[in-house]
């Protein structure tokens, strides 16, 4: 687990929700091409990094686009579609799928893999007291009730400290 410094503190504990949107969630449903012009353009442009985020879709955007369609073996269009919106929050936002799901002692299974790897606990696949303790220490660090618990508030810490 790196240093508590390393770890963006959120908002105060209020009302119990889960949050499933990420900074991509508004523009899913869009497609974006060269002459867009815009937030969706901006959103994208930091995605890509790299280039200036001007809400410009030019040359260059387009380039980069190009440039990523064809690292993920997808056609080279230049164009944003919602496939990519999906590769892309997939990529930036790795534990957005398991917000809703909740993890504690005694659970097994891929996600308390994850975590483990995240955390830098040994991999066993079964949430025990190590687990809870490196939890504890994230959700601390985070300014985060430390339950130990892993639920939609230590998903949501769990990408930004993936990275």
């Amino acid at each position: 687990m790196t240093a508590c410094a390393s770890i963006p503190p959120r908002d105060s504990a209020g009302v119990a929700r889960v949050d499933v949107a990420t900074s991509y969630t508004p523009y899913k449903s869009l497609t974006i091409a060269p002459g867009a012009r815009g937030a969706a353009v901006r959103v994208v442009q930091r995605a890509l990094g790299g280039l200036a985020v001007d809400g410009v879709f030019g040359a260059i955007t387009r380039d980069k686009v190009v440039l990523l369609q064809r690292s993920l073996a997808l056609p080279q269009t230049g164009i944003v579609t919602p496939e990519l919106w999906d590769v892309l929050e997939a990529r930036d936002f790795p534990f957005v799928a398991d917000r809703s799901t909740v993890l504690r002692a005694g659970d097994t299974g891929p996600q308390v893999v994850a975590v483990q790897r995240l955390l830098g606990v040994h991999p066993t696949g079964v949430f025990d007291l190590a687990t809870r303790e490196a939890v504890k220490a994230a959700q601390a660090c985070a300014g985060l009730a430390s339950t130990g618990v892993v639920a939609s508030r230590t998903w949501s810490l769990f990408d930004r400290l993936s990275a």
